[in-house]
Order: structure tokens, then sequence, then C-alpha cells
């Protein structure tokens, strides 16, 4: 399994390219330290965390500046979202990904997955498993670039995530906390974070903290390489 280390998220998820140059940096530990102390008592049943280490990152030192004044493109994505994206002088864009799930795309009921675009519900449950993703393709009628919605798991333990297509051929996105795994060493011995009682949490080897993408997140990525689609 491909481990991903948590300061790099945010080289997975944005368009280096268009990353905005010159401004304020995520302080990425500590969303991470944020994002465990939630993990508290051993649970079976994950509810997606919307954008748990982009967005959270993002929104809170304001890395993507959205300022007054400069050129602004809205991209409209199949979740019935937007992603919002504004060019500097400099040439360099800020990417505003807040938008992209105004409402949960998947949904868990009655042990069966169903997804949700506008209107439109659509069980997936036997389409989908922890191996097995379903990728959804949308074109923006404005652009004419496409975007992507990705989906996988079980209904005890789904995540999902979105790419959007962007003027240089690269896709930048983000996604749920169960688009991976988070996992704690104690004594050298990995520990899913979900299931740290609030002791064993505080004897967490230092440094010892890793993601690992799902088999189903990495499956589609490989997926949609096959079919062209230049996502890292």
């Amino acid at each position: 399994m491909k481990r991903l280390e948590i300061s790099r998220l945010m080289d997975e998820y944005v368009d280096n390219e268009f990353f905005p140059q010159g401004g304020e940096t995520a302080d990425l530990q500590a969303v991470k330290d944020r994002v465990l102390a939630k993990a508290g008592p051993a649970r079976k049943r994950r509810k997606p965390l919307k954008m748990v280490l982009l967005a959270a990152a993002l929104a809170a030192v304001g890395v993507l500046c959205i300022a007054a004044g400069l050129p602004t493109t809205v991209y409209h994505l199949v979740t019935g979202g937007t992603v919002t994206v504004q060019r500097g002088p400099d040439g360099y864009a800020s990417y505003d990904f807040s938008n992209q799930f105004p409402t949960d795309p998947v949904v868990s009921e009655n042990g069966r997955l169903w997804l949700v675009i506008g209107d439109e519900r659509t069980d997936i449950t036997g389409l989908i498993d922890m191996e097995t993703p379903y990728i959804l393709e949308h074109t923006d009628p404005d652009s004419g670039l496409s975007n992507y919605l990705i989906v996988g798991g079980t209904p005890e333990d789904f995540g999902y995530c979105s790419y959007q297509e962007t003027p240089s051929g690269g896709f930048a996105g983000g996604g749920t906390g169960g688009c991976y795994t988070s996992y704690s060493t104690i004594d050298g011995a990995p520990y899913d974070v979900r299931d740290l009682t609030p002791e064993q949490y505080e004897q967490r080897d230092p440094g010892g903290d890793y993601d690992e993408w799902r088999p189903w997140y990495l499956n589609a990525i490989e997926q949609l390489r096959e079919r062209g689609v230049n996502i890292r």
C-alpha cells in the first residue's frame, strides 16, 4: 500500500503550476494534529470529513487569497458545486475549493450507498467496494474542461473526491478523509487512528503519523491515467 506523507498532500491536491507564490503557507503538522485529536475513542463508522486536510489548511491560513479586482474564472463541477480560480498579476492562479461539495454527493442510508447529483439518486452499493471505484465524468459547459467525481468504499466506510482540469492540462482538486487511512505508530507498530483509545493516543511515537491512500482511490487514479487523464 502506498504511504502518503502528510506534508505531500498539498502537492497531490493542487496543481503546482498554478499554486500561488509569495503568500502564506499552511502549518500542515498543526492541521494534522488537530485532525488526529478528533479521533478520540475507537469507533467503527467514519463519517466523511470534507476537505479534511486540504480545505482545513487552506481556510485556516488563507492560502488561496482570493482578492477583489483580479480576473476570476468559475468552473462548474458534476457535484453541482464550483471551483473558483483567480489569476494574479504574476500569472499564477489561486484556487478556491470551498464550494466543490455544496451537499454530500454520496450518502449512506439503511446499508445502501446513494450517489446524489441534483435531483437524481443512484444506488451504487453493488458498484463499489474498498478496491473498486465509481468514476463520474462531467464537462463544464462554459470552459469545456473536464472534471471527475471519484467514489469508493462501503456503506460503513466510504469517501469521495473531485478533480477539475486546469487550462494547463493538469488537474486540481481534493476530497474527504475517506480517501485515505490515517495511522499512528506506538513502539513502532502501526495503528489505525480511528481505533486508538485516549491513552494510546498519548503514547504515539513522535513523528509516527502517516496516511495511506485507499485501494479504490489508487485504482481510480490508475484507471484515469490509462484513459489519458493527466492526474498525478
